[in-house]
């Protein structure tokens, strides 16, 4: 009750402070001798009270995504529309001069400015400070009105909360560094009686909370942010990463309730056991643990209900912000920020199918084979939908909770050793890698040491020509060569629209680059950052994987520095890729690659008969036909057939050769790794001499073999 009566209260103080600002409005008693002007004001503060909490929640239903496409400006409409609606209710009580829909407009503007001051510092709208547990009821009501591919009411909807929520956590952020702080926390100790909390937290701590009541979209940004701790301060660090797990948990009935729609029956008959407590709790899904029926702990990943729904709206929104934003904004064309909000938004829509995750569960398990620690945890497809995801339980900590490793007896420098040549091989050499390998991804099992990857929902790809230019890139950075840097980025990056690149001004810039940032040790995420800010500055940029690529490595240089402060990830990761190339240069693998390039071969030829008959049948029908011609010019024919029969034999005679040469070579290498010794000298130190003259014979024969080719020529010509 005493909210409402203060909410009146204030309410009927903005409206007398907006009349009496705007020189074109007036108000009378609403019943003279009856209702004073005061009552009146108190009146008005009512209707206005009604207006706020009914009206305006509708108009924003229908009309919310204006205010995304006009960046705000429709909001001057909406009030407008509420005034107007107020003075309508009590006609009697205005006095607006002509004319009338200016001063309206001017008016409506002044009390929406008015109302935000007054609220915030009289606390009427504090912020919750808890997270969304459950999604409200409505949403999947909400859900069944989609129209095409956009649901206009879900967008509106997610608008106006968004709006809502952000207002609140600003207001409250802004009365705090104000002298009125205290009659704002006064206030809403008297209003609320439960605002102790909220009193204590500290700024970082307001805006994780902001984050979390906002949804899995507005987590995500948060994730990223926390994946930069060399950009931000220790305690916004600490804040973000606990976006990673620290989110409340929603009901175990509704977690029951998911299993059941999902897998057909109830948890006691699909599992032996099934723990209805969460064992952790993520933006877009909790975890439970279970045991199936043959004894296998495993994890029970839960979807948060309905959540596809509004992060699909807020994704759209966002889509629709960056290309507004796009259209006006010069600093936004040369960024493409409506290319970065749709890689972003593409990376989520992709990671709420569960069954993209499962997928990449096991193509990342059969790459990471030949890394005895390190682990991808097994999926169990029949227990697994595109909601509900059932894997091998993996207990262990973060990798980068330092103590916990340290306390268990475990090698920090041996692990960052052996996470660095899991993603060296995953970026480099697959090109398929994990990329979102934040802390909370990431677990070490203390009792093996062994090294597991979690949450594979967003993978990048990258093809073998982008993986050289990286490798290349990251050559460049240990060595500390801006000139080479600079071709590499040139190789991963194309030019932003009307911007034309002037490879020599680029290359000199990116030689100024290097000596500044590349001349003293500092962290690979750091300059890692100053390149892309480079790039844009000069009218570059790369596309979705590579900039996940560059993503994914600023977040393992991260994860490799707590481990080792010592190693840089530039020099470890060129150090994994000379150690794997060495591993997979084995005869089998060089056999395969030839089985595979030799299999493709022959069904390429096999795709083209089709058209070699198509082809020949076309001949014979024109032969029938009688309109086959066929013109030989035969003027050089004995001249070209004699240069022919020469060429021929010296072919015949350079194949000779060429064999032999190359039956020296292999053999010349295969020598040089057997360890036996011929009268005192060793086998391997000859046959590497033998293997060194052959490479000179070869030289000379294919410098003699082109200076014949250049004489021919000029005979031919």
């Amino acid at each position: 009750m005493i909210y409402f009566v203060i909410r009146v209260i204030v309410n009927a103080l903005t409206m007398a402070i907006t009349i009496i600002i705007t020189p074109g409005l007036d108000i009378q008693s609403v019943l003279p001798g009856i209702i004073n002007i005061s009552g009146t004001y108190l009146l008005l503060g009512l209707l206005f009270g009604v207006i706020n909490a009914f009206v305006r929640p509708l108009v924003l239903l229908l009309t919310a995504r204006l205010l995304v496409r006009t960046m705000g400006l429709f909001a001057i409409v909406i009030n407008a529309f509420l005034f107007w609606l107020l003075a309508m209710v009590a006609p009697q009580a205005f006095v607006i001069s002509d004319p009338p829909i200016i001063w309206i407009i001017i008016g409506a503007s002044v009390m929406a400015l008015v109302s935000i001051v007054m609220e915030a510092f009289f606390g009427l709208d504090k912020p919750e400070f808890h997270s969304r547990t459950e999604t409200q009821f409505y949403w999947r009501w909400v859900a069944m009105l989609s129209l095409g591919r956009r649901n206009v009411i879900a967008e509106n909807l997610r608008v106006g909360q968004v709006m809502d929520i952000i207002g609140r956590y600003t207001k409250d952020i802004a009365v705090e560094m104000t002298p009125l702080a205290r009659l704002r926390n006064f206030m809403q100790d008297l209003l609320f009686r439960d605002v102790d909390e909220m009193q204590k937290l500290t700024l970082p701590e307001k805006v994780r909370y902001m984050l979390q009541e906002l949804g899995p979209t507005f987590v995500k940004f948060g994730q990223i942010v926390s994946s930069r701790a060399d950009q931000i301060p220790p305690e916004w660090q600490r804040e973000m990463e606990k976006l990673q797990s620290n989110v409340a948990p929603f009901s175990a009935r509704t977690a029951r309730a998911i299993i059941q729609d999902e897998l057909g029956d109830t948890p006691e008959a699909l599992f032996a056991t099934f723990e209805e407590q969460p064992f952790a709790a993520a933006s877009t899904a909790q975890v439970h643990r279970a045991t199936l029926k043959d004894g296998t702990q495993v994890v029970v990943k839960i979807q948060r209900p309905n959540i596809d729904v509004t992060v699909k709206a807020d994704l759209n929104v966002m889509r629709d912000l960056a290309k507004n934003i796009q259209q006006r904004e010069q600093w936004a064309r040369e960024i493409d920020l409506r290319g970065m909000v749709d890689e972003f938004a593409s990376g989520v829509a992709t990671e709420l199918d569960y069954r993209n995750e499962a997928t990449n569960m096991r193509l990342l398990a059969q790459n990471m084979q030949q890394f005895s620690a390190l682990h991808i945890p097994r999926i169990f497809p029949d227990l697994s939908t595109s909601k509900v995801l059932t894997m091998e339980f993996i207990k262990g900590v973060k990798i980068n909770e330092v103590d916990k490793i340290e306390a268990a007896g475990l090698d920090r420098k041996d692990l960052a050793r052996q996470f660095t040549q899991a993603m060296t091989k995953q970026v480099l050499f697959d090109g398929f890698f994990h990329a979102d390998p934040h802390p909370g991804n990431i677990l070490v099992e203390l009792e093996t040491g062994r090294i597991s990857f979690l949450d594979l929902g967003l993978m990048g790809e990258m093809s073998r020509q982008q993986r050289m230019a990286m490798l290349d890139l990251l050559y460049s950075i240990q060595q500390q060569d801006g000139y080479s840097l600079g071709k590499a980025a040139l190789r991963l990056s194309s030019p932003m629209p009307g911007r034309e690149i002037v490879e020599a001004e680029f290359l000199e810039k990116m030689e100024r680059f290097g000596r500044r940032y590349l001349s003293a040790e500092g962290a690979t995420a750091y300059t890692m950052a100053v390149l892309q800010d480079t790039l844009r500055i000069n009218g570059l940029r790369m596309d979705r994987n590579l900039t996940l690529a560059i993503k994914t490595l600023v977040q393992a240089d991260e994860v490799v520095h707590r481990l080792d402060p010592d190693l840089w990830l530039s020099t470890a990761i060129v150090e994994s890729s000379l150690l794997l190339a060495q591993e997979q240069l084995t005869l089998d693998e060089l056999s395969k690659t030839l089985h595979t390039q030799a299999s493709r071969s022959v069904r390429e030829v096999i795709y083209r008969l089709p058209s070699i008959v198509e082809a020949t049948t076309k001949w014979l029908d024109q032969y029938e036909s009688g309109r086959l011609t066929i013109r030989l010019d035969t003027s050089d024919l004995s001249r070209d057939v004699t240069r022919l029969d020469k060429a021929m034999n010296r072919a015949l005679e350079r194949l000779v050769v060429g064999l032999a040469l190359v039956g020296w070579l292999i053999g010349a290498a295969v020598a040089a790794t057997v360890n036996i010794e011929v009268m005192g000298f060793r086998l391997s130190n000859i046959a590497f001499y033998m293997f060194i003259a052959g490479l000179f014979v070869g030289a000379y024969i294919i410098f003699s073999s082109m200076r014949r080719l250049g004489g021919d020529d000029d005979e031919g010509n």
